[in-house]
């Protein structure tokens, strides 16, 4: 009797903790891709953190923020890519690359927490007053050499 109701309230336990913050990686989904945050550095400069949850490894990406009138880039640095030694390049415009070298992958995503997973951040002169919704034109390749598929979260400014 005690093993019964032992079972009983340890099922119980466990079904009835829901807990929405657990991650499992899944091999078929695609790579989720968007803006994170933006914020004034100072009264003509921003920094655009980039976030990836991705559920397979990563060999390189190359990304547009559109519509690209809004940001002069002027520098792309840390996060994931940088933690895994990628080389980060961008134009004014807005292209940015990021691959490895060496061989190197980005590794999967443990979170669903955009902020815990910024792949890097950009550095750009504020042009303009952000009045539309931004997205990231994105192509993501898999250690494999493949183009990935992908799912890019709007982005848009609060408050305008």
């Amino acid at each position: 009797m005690r093993f019964i109701l032992f079972s009983t309230i340890l099922f119980l336990v466990y079904s009835c903790n829901n807990n929405q913050s657990s991650f499992t990686l899944d091999p078929s989904k695609p790579v989720e891709i968007g803006i994170e945050s933006i914020t004034n550095t100072d009264k003509e400069n921003v920094k655009i953190d980039i976030y990836m949850i991705n559920h397979n490894p990563v060999a390189g990406v190359q990304f547009e923020i559109f519509p690209n009138f809004f940001f002069e880039v002027d520098t792309v640095l840390g996060g994931r890519c940088e933690e895994n030694n990628f080389s980060l390049n961008s134009n004014k415009q807005g292209k940015i690359l990021g691959f490895s070298m060496t061989g190197i992958s980005i590794p999967e995503s443990n979170s669903l927490n955009k902020s815990e997973n910024i792949l890097f951040s950009v550095l750009a002169k504020n042009i303009r007053e952000i009045d539309t919704l931004l997205t990231i034109n994105p192509i993501i390749a898999s250690s494999d050499a493949k183009k990935m598929d992908f799912i890019s979260i709007p982005f848009e400014v609060i408050g305008k």
